[in-house]
């Protein structure tokens, strides 16, 4: 009876994550993603000025973020953190139209992207909790449901907002990101069963060496994606006379392609280990990132969207399980954070202004082939250590694996 009841409990709570709240959360990211960076374009900024704005974003992510973490490890109150991030994602989107000016723009981009980070740092360790906790190991195919609803509703926001202002679909996204909110309650409290720990209250920093070379790569990757990242759609619109509609279809394509990758990853991880995946996935940005320097035709940039996509999972996945392997409980969060949003906001700090100076004198292609230069700088350091990251017995903890 026990047993039965438990298995109901744990099919229920299923269906309340996969179904319903990764399909909304995700939803409402990709009705605005995929089109913030042309409205800015389409209010008037300039690249360097949509750089400048970005890279503020990142100096207060840099901020504000690890006090999140730390807060939310000190507290042991993820699911609310994951809550008030969702909520704020959801209606920061709306909130953006109300005045074009800068000031104003920038505090509300800067909300919707620092939510935004913070809400999938949560959710990702919150994710892996409950999985460890239901003894399962499949994060990639949990990720598979957000990246489809996604790619459904940027297909669909792409035909809406056709021949049209895109500030028609920044409303939508406050709908469905408030609608997610009442289903956080699936997800455990937190990442542990306590509500403080000693290991919360370390540094922010960890020592392991390991660790920090991981940190590292995070760091030239970021660096590298800042360009494809904030330009690349700006680019065809502006330079090869991509419309909305097919700017919607390549954010789709884009989460499609991520789809089988998703179950992709949680092989590789189980066959060749975080690093090697970790390795594969920067392979694959270095050429969608190279053809975009390359293309005469915005159509072109499908494919490019399938490397992206697939990229893009195996990163995901492989940097969420070396994280998850390599902290604490007590310091989940900030951990989290510190890989996916404090050390990517200093590498963006400076590309993004940068990336939007060499967008506007140099043009976008340069821009894209000095990124994927750097994607190729943070391959290759990763590939010539992952000879030297043997484990013995202690270093088992933080998840490197001999195989790799």
């Amino acid at each position: 009876m026990n047993i039965g009841k438990s298995l109901v409990d744990r099919l229920n709570r299923g269906w309340r994550i996969i179904g319903l709240y990764y399909l909304l959360a995700f939803a409402s990211a990709g009705v605005i993603k995929p089109f913030l960076n042309l409205y800015l374009a389409e209010v008037g900024l300039s690249g360097t000025q949509i750089g400048i704005l970005q890279g503020w974003t990142a100096l207060v992510t840099v901020v504000l973020t690890p006090l999140i973490g730390l807060l939310a490890d000190r507290t042991q109150r993820h699911r609310l953190v994951l809550g008030l991030a969702a909520f704020t994602k959801g209606m920061s989107a709306p909130l953006i139209l109300l005045n074009s000016a800068w000031l104003w723009l920038s505090a509300m981009v800067s909300a919707r992207v620092i939510s935004a980070g913070v809400h999938d740092a949560v959710l990702n360790r919150l994710t892996l909790a409950q999985l460890r906790k239901d003894r399962r190991r499949n994060f990639g195919a949990v990720r598979f449901w957000g990246a489809l609803s996604f790619a459904a509703t940027s297909m669909l926001a792409g035909l809406l907002a056709r021949g049209r202002s895109v500030t028609v679909l920044f409303p939508l996204a406050g709908v469905l990101g408030g609608v997610a909110v009442l289903f956080v309650g699936a997800f455990p409290v937190g990442v542990t069963g306590a509500r403080s720990g000693s290991a919360s209250r370390g540094r922010l920093v960890a020592t392991s060496p390991h660790l920090m070379f991981i940190l590292l790569v995070i760091f030239l990757f970021a660096f590298g994606q800042s360009g494809p990242e904030t330009f690349a759609y700006v680019f065809l619109a502006e330079n090869l006379g991509a419309g909305n509609d097919l700017v919607g279809l390549l954010g789709a394509v884009s989460q499609l392609a991520a789809l089988p990758a998703y179950h992709v990853a949680d092989r590789l991880l189980q066959r060749w280990g975080a690093i090697a995946t970790m390795a594969i996935s920067l392979g694959l940005h270095l050429l969608g990132w190279g053809g975009y320097a390359l293309i005469p035709r915005p159509a072109l940039a499908l494919p490019l969207s399938v490397l992206d996509g697939l990229g893009r999972a195996l990163y995901l996945v492989s940097m969420v399980i070396l994280l998850g392997e390599c902290s604490q409980p007590q310091r989940a969060a900030t951990d989290q954070m510190l890989a996916q949003m404090t050390v990517p906001g200093l590498a963006r700090m400076v590309a993004q202004p940068v990336g939007g100076w060499v967008f506007d004198a140099w043009g976008g292609r340069s821009l894209f082939a000095i990124d994927a230069v750097l994607c190729a700088l943070a391959a290759g350091l990763l590939l010539a250590r992952v000879g030297r990251l043997q484990v013995d017995d202690k270093e088992q903890h933080y998840g490197l694996r001999k195989s790799v």
